[in-house]
Formats: structure tokens, C-alpha cells, sequence
């Protein structure tokens, strides 16, 4: 792979690839690690006959993910970061507090349905790749995010939010 592409790509994709490993260990030193070794991945080995570079990142970020993860055999629990940018104090606390608030609804949904919905809604991912990433069926994919945003509205309602 040229290293003109590999640098477009990472500019175009580096923010979401981190942000759904952070939704994965919620550990920010090791999601940039682990972006980063996809990303030197994909310049050692993207193969000619990947679906689409966006996919073929996650799937990579996700198996390393998993692969650190059996290796250690924990997982962090700690917040992923904060951040807003806005033009008023006022509006950057509510809009920061607002952000914590849904980021800990979203630690307490289960792995599998925290990774659907942060793929889905923060990486953009279409819910036709999440089936395929996943190995569901896109009817079933589908479900399990609509069961999903259920739980996500409940915690969040448990919270005292309204929705």
C-alpha cells in the first residue's frame, strides 16, 4: 500500500477506529496502541480483496482487541474521555455532562451490545458491515440494535434522564 493512501486513510479513519476501541477497553493509551498496530497492519498486509478499508480496520481492531484481551484476561472499567468543543462554559459543562452521562449508560450495557451501538452511531458503520462483522444475519443485527437502544433508553431513564 502506498504510504500517500495509508496517510489519507488514517486522517479519514484514525477517529473512528479509536473511538470504537475505546468503547471496547475504555483504556486510552491502549486504544491508541491498538489503532495504531492496525494501522501498521494495514500497511504490512491490507489485502487486495478487503470489502472496504473502514470494515477490514475494525475487524482488525476488534481481533486485536480480543487478542490483548485473552492475553490479559480483564477488562478496564474505566470512562472513555470526554470531548466538546463549544462556545460557551455554560453550554461545554452541560454538553460535557451530557456526553459522561451517556458514556456511563453505555459501560453498562454488555459487551456486545456496547460494541454495536458505538460501531452503529459513533463509527458510522452501516448496519449491513456490523451484520457481517459480527457474523449475524442482518435481520438479526438489526434486532439486537433496536434491543439495544431499549436497554440504552432504560439506563439512561434508571438515571434520571428523559428521552
Amino acid at each position: 500500500m502506498h504510504s500517500d493512501i495509508l496517510d489519507e486513510l488514517y486522517r479519514q479513519y484514525y477517529g473512528a477506529a479509536l473511538l470504537y476501541v475505546l468503547s471496547l477497553c475504555r483504556d486510552r493509551a491502549l486504544a491508541e496502541e491498538i489503532v495504531h498496530d492496525a494501522f501498521v497492519k494495514a500497511y504490512l498486509s491490507l489485502p487486495d480483496d478487503a470489502p472496504s478499508f473502514p470494515f477490514w480496520l475494525m475487524k482488525v481492531c476488534r481481533n486485536l482487541w480480543y487478542d490483548h484481551a485473552r492475553r490479559q484476561k480483564f477488562l478496564s472499567s474505566e470512562a472513555p474521555p470526554e470531548g466538546v468543543d463549544t462556545s460557551t462554559p455554560e453550554t461545554l459543562l452541560l454538553q460535557k455532562e451530557d456526553a459522561a452521562a451517556l458514556w456511563r449508560a453505555i459501560a453498562k450495557l454488555d459487551g456486545a451490545d456496547r460494541e454495536l451501538l458505538v460501531l452503529h452511531y459513533f463509527a458510522a458503520r452501516p448496519l449491513g458491515e456490523l451484520s457481517a462483522l459480527l457474523g449475524l444475519s442482518p435481520a438479526a443485527a438489526r434486532q439486537r440494535l433496536h434491543r439495544a437502544r431499549v436497554k440504552l433508553r432504560h439506563i439512561l431513564e434508571e438515571d434520571g434522564y428523559e428521552i
